[in-house]
């Protein structure tokens, strides 16, 4: 007996590969709760679909498969400017869908799993208006995410959505190495002159080079491969600007920038720099060796900055030191409350977390759940709270200063009160912070020389223990995995020769070699019988 011919939703369940994961949609959201945690079988995706209870099949993003979705003429432009001199060639290869709308397609990549921790969700708007009234963007869909497959039916235009590249006759090919690293450390530098000037800044330099970074930090910003490759800057050394605006954006005087670019030089953080008029001509040195001259074993947070903000860096850099060690310390109760869940026989993903966020615990409306009452420097909690921050004490060990002075950059007093000469601190924002203190009900009866002799103290008719500070910051920080990877396998401090004042330092498309000091005087021998001068180059090594 023949079989039966397949309907209308078995033949378009047929067209898509076996392995996707897929999500029943209305218009084009999913109709099932959970729909993250849990997979969804193709016979209940069917009897959603003939039943009427679902218009449509999404696919589900993340573990293997990113699917770029590019939501407008100028999103198609920025992805352009993204990939400056890298091929768009894999985007006419892979699957490939639209909704019809002029300038709307999304493309599918698969990743492999060593590279999954480097992507996430990113939504990167153009700031151009499409013709549906709403900001144009580029995003990169990823896990926790699903995007709506043909032919379901559109739910702006009611037609259905179409391939452009059929996933049997044209499969996912892999994404791009520059696709990943775009998405893993996008910031606003990365898409022109036009937007924000950020700059990456690794905020544990500043204890070695202190002031005159800020000029190494511009020179980057100001590199000039950014006018040939769209506003992306692909590190070419050579940067210019004008004396005017660097002392504008430095907050100093002309003759203060000059002397800081001398220092610089002195210092290493610059190779060589020329001055024509108004115009400034720097050679800087790279990232790289930057972190070999400093001999730091670990680089520490790196954050995107605005380049306004190079005036204050010693604050700066404080501030990052402090969200990147509050961070770490978010991340370690997490792990600590997810080990705890998973012995409880529950499952981490579908519990609720008992930590609070900064930003809904400095949060001006309301108070969260066991926090007992609010004061101008308390925040007053239970004794069950997760207790979590950044003390004085450790972002002083790392960012190489007294705890007095972590504490000033941290003040509103401090940072509120332009100093008296120069104006400097003028346009330091105020932070918002505040420190928990825990309440002990059990210490009630006890002396209260005994309490205050452990640094407790009394309010609320209670007696409270005082933890680290929360603050609300919100600086942008990078990972640079790779970057850290390089760094940390090419650069051997003890092998390292570096004269800044050699009129022939190396160049700055040179990375740093391991080698041992007999390998080096080797070397340097052959090289002052061939040359007559002490003229050698550490080559690239990997």
């Amino acid at each position: 007996m023949p079989s039966a011919a397949p309907t209308t939703s078995e033949s378009l369940l047929l067209t898509l590969p076996a392995d996707w994961n897929l999500v029943p949609v209305v218009g084009k959201r999913p109709i099932r709760k959970g729909w993250t945690e849990s997979n969804v079988d193709r016979l209940s995706c069917l009897k959603d679909l003939e039943s009427g209870k679902a218009t449509g099949i999404g696919l589900k993003l993340g573990e293997g498969l990113l699917a770029i979705d590019i939501d407008g003429e100028s999103a198609a432009k920025l992805l352009a400017k993204l990939a400056g001199e890298n091929s768009l060639a894999d985007f006419s290869k892979t699957t490939a869908w639209t909704s019809g709308r002029k300038g709307r397609t999304q493309y599918l990549f698969t990743v492999p799993e060593s590279e999954w921790p480097r992507l996430r969700y990113r939504k990167l708007y153009t700031g151009e208006i499409g013709d549906d009234g709403k900001e144009e963007c580029l995003e990169f869909r990823w896990l926790g995410h699903q995007s709506v497959l043909p032919p379901s039916i559109h739910p702006s235009t009611g037609k259905p959505y179409k391939w452009i590249n059929n996933p049997l006759q044209h499969p996912a090919v892999s994404a791009p190495e520059w696709l990943i690293e775009v998405c893993e450390n996008w910031h606003s530098e990365y898409a022109g002159i036009e937007e924000i000037d950020l700059v990456r800044f690794p905020a544990r330099l500043y204890a070695q080079f202190r002031r005159p970074l800020a000029i190494w930090l511009l020179a980057r910003r100001s590199d000039n491969s950014r006018k040939i490759h769209g506003g992306k800057n692909k590190g070419s050394g050579v940067a210019s600007f004008s004396l005017e605006s660097a002392a504008h954006l430095l907050n100093r005087s002309e003759g203060h920038v000059r002397k800081s670019l001398c220092k610089a030089k002195k210092l290493g953080l610059l190779r060589n720099y020329s001055q024509k008029g108004d115009s400034i001509t720097c050679y800087y040195t790279s990232f790289e060796k930057i972190i070999a001259m400093a001999g730091l074993d670990d680089i520490g947070p790196i954050a995107a900055i605005n380049i306004d903000d190079l005036s204050e860096l010693n604050i700066l850099a404080t501030e990052v030191e402090a969200q990147n060690l509050q961070r770490v310390s978010l991340y370690s109760k997490r792990q600590e409350e997810i080990k705890e869940q998973k012995a409880q026989g529950k499952d981490p993903a579908k519990t609720l977390t008992r930590i609070i966020r900064p930003s809904d615990l400095l949060h001006p409306c309301g108070i969260p759940a066991r926090v007992l009452a609010e004061g101008d420097r308390f925040l007053y909690c239970e004794s069950d709270f997760q207790f979590y921050g950044g003390s004085q004490k450790g972002i002083g060990q790392r960012r190489g200063i007294s705890t007095s002075t972590v504490g000033r950059h941290l003040s509103n007093r401090y940072r509120l009160e332009s100093a008296p000469v120069r104006g400097y601190r003028a346009g330091v924002s105020p932070i918002v912070k505040k420190q928990l203190a825990e309440r002990l009900p059990l210490l009630k009866g006890m002396p209260a020389k005994l309490c205050r002799e452990d640094g407790l103290f009394f309010a609320h008719s209670d007696w409270f223990k005082p933890h680290c500070n929360v603050y609300l910051l919100n600086h942008r920080l990078i990972s640079c995995k790779r970057r850290r990877a390089q760094i940390s396998g090419l650069i051997d401090n003890h092998s390292l020769l570096l004269d800044a004042g050699s009129p022939k330092i190396l160049d700055d498309k040179s990375f740093l070699c391991v080698l041992s000091f007999e390998e080096l005087e080797a070397r340097l021998e052959i090289s002052t019988l061939m040359s007559g001068n002490l003229n050698f180059e550490i080559s690239k090594s990997f």
